[in-house]
């Protein structure tokens, strides 16, 4: 990209105001290169933590997060949405959900620190009890964050809440990552994950300025939980939807094994699923700029559905060539049990890929009762026959639930595609075609680079990884270089 490209680019990134398709491309532009760079960080801790910690650890953190989302998300009263979504009396407004957000995290606080030793106790993990009890002051803490961040999110300003981002999960990260060198306990991801929200809170007064502004008018709160109401329930079904293979293989199998089930949903997400989630974030607001141009629409649909696929199809497949040296090489032998779910994870990674995508352009649209019902489709699938299927066949029924469920719900949503957007089944067939037969091409290659080094080193793997990587790039550079000249919208 030539350097006056890139001045002008940045130059536009950096500035302030304008009209709301300026405000929208560069909310978009912040939202994606902050996307970027919190997977690179969420990559590098993975893989440390993973190095310094047992998966018993991962395990016994994983459940007290499912337990910490599972109060925020059943209490969630969508007061940001109808912040946002206000169109007068917005300071009046912002003081009264400030106060009604303070005074919910103290409430959360002592609903979770009053329900431990019941969890605890349901999963006969007697340290949960404790964990779980320190944990609870997230939501206190959590409650205090600048009210200025809603704010910013309505006029489209997401610059300052990049930085605030980046930021504080960095120091998160060095911190966490550092107690789990001293440590090495569960002790470092609990106190890790409190410092990561209190520098949250702190910084988003620097960053964002404002200040401490508590009020109550009975009327605007009667109105915010109004309309938060119609937010609660599709997070309460999302939520039951994505975490509930976790909970089970928590009763059912234990901590160690709920830490390698975790690690591989962990690299699923990063390899695969942050590619589609980070376009998508970026399309949406372009998406609902342009819903009543059908023609338009679509076009935008495929052309940034094709970039995603040439990403994501070969992360599948790559991930199904080399997951055991992958994991042996980068996370250590004492995490191959994780094998197995994160090879099912990516051999149906692309359907799971395409839900994130089409989830987006659903909301984008103002048709967000789509995906609402195509998730109660997915856990009226699953919620049945995790059970069994994790006590016949261990964390391999459990991805196995998961990914059923997946493309049961990606193959309905179809449908509701064609419906709102004209977009035929033969079209997505031509968009992933050829990224798919040229991503097999590659994984011959990678197999065969396998034979001839020892992929579990550290110099196999590269030459595995570097030669398919060479092999994709060369079948698709006339493809690739079409996309980089094309505009997406």
């Amino acid at each position: 990209m030539p350097i006056k490209t890139i001045k002008k680019i940045g130059k536009f990134a950096l500035a302030d105001g304008g009209s709301i398709k300026s405000r929208v491309l560069r909310s978009g532009l912040w939202v994606g290169a902050g996307q970027v760079g919190l997977q690179l960080l969420a990559i590098v801790r993975s893989v440390a933590l993973a190095r310094l910690l047992t998966p018993d650890v991962f395990g016994l953190i994983a459940l007290a997060m499912i337990v910490v989302r599972a109060i925020e998300t059943f209490t969630r009263p969508g007061i940001a949405q109808a912040l946002i979504a206000r169109q007068q009396d917005f300071e009046e407004a912002a003081a009264t959900a400030f106060t009604l957000l303070v005074v919910r995290g103290v409430l959360l606080t002592l609903l979770l620190a009053v329900a431990a030793p019941f969890v605890a106790k349901f999963y006969d993990a007697a340290e949960l009890e404790v964990v779980l009890m320190a944990l609870s002051a997230v939501f206190v803490i959590s409650g205090l964050n600048n009210i200025n961040t809603i704010a910013r999110q309505r006029e489209l300003d997401y610059r300052r809440l990049t930085y605030l981002g980046q930021v504080s999960t960095l120091i998160g990260t060095i911190v966490t990552v550092a107690l789990a060198w001293w440590l090495r306990s569960v002790w470092a991801l609990v106190v890790g994950q409190i410092v990561q929200v209190s520098v949250t809170a702190l910084l988003s007064y620097y960053f964002l300025g404002g200040r401490l502004q508590f009020a109550f008018n009975k009327e605007v709160a009667r109105d915010l939980f109004r309309y938060g109401k119609f937010i609660t329930g599709s997070s309460i079904v999302t939520f039951i939807m994505t975490e509930l293979d976790s909970a089970v293989i928590g009763k059912l199998l234990g901590m160690e094994q709920l830490g390698f089930y975790a690690l591989a949903a962990t690299i699923s997400t990063l390899a695969i699923l942050s590619l589609s989630q980070i376009a998508s974030g970026i399309m949406m607001s372009a998406y609902s700029k342009i819903q009543n141009d059908l023609p338009q629409l679509r076009n935008a649909y495929l052309r940034a559905l094709s970039l995603v696929m040439f990403l994501v199809i070969p992360a599948c497949a790559g991930l199904i060539c080399l997951t055991d040296p992958l994991i042996y090489v980068v996370y250590g032998e004492k995490w191959l049990d994780a094998a197995v779910p994160l090879q099912v994870f990516a051999l149906f990674g692309v359907p799971r890929a395409l839900l994130i995508f089409n989830g987006y352009l659903f909301e984008g649209i103002g048709k967000p009762k789509v995906a609402f019902y195509l998730g109660l489709l997915r856990l009226a699938i699953i919620a049945p026959i995790i059970v069994p299927m994790v006590q016949a066949y261990g964390l391999l029924g459990a991805a196995t639930t998961v990914v059923i469920g997946a493309v049961v719900q990606c193959l309905i949503g179809l449908v509701y595609l064609h419906r709102y957007v004209a977009i035929k089944v033969s079209e997505l067939l031509a968009t992933i075609w050829r990224p798919l037969w040229t991503a097999s091409v590659m994984s011959l290659i990678v197999v065969w680079v396998s034979n001839l080094q020892d992929p579990r080193t550290l110099i196999g793997l590269s030459a595995a990884v570097f030669s398919g990587i060479a092999v994709y790039v060369t079948l698709n550079v006339s493809v690739l270089l079409k996309l980089k000249n094309e505009r997406l919208v």
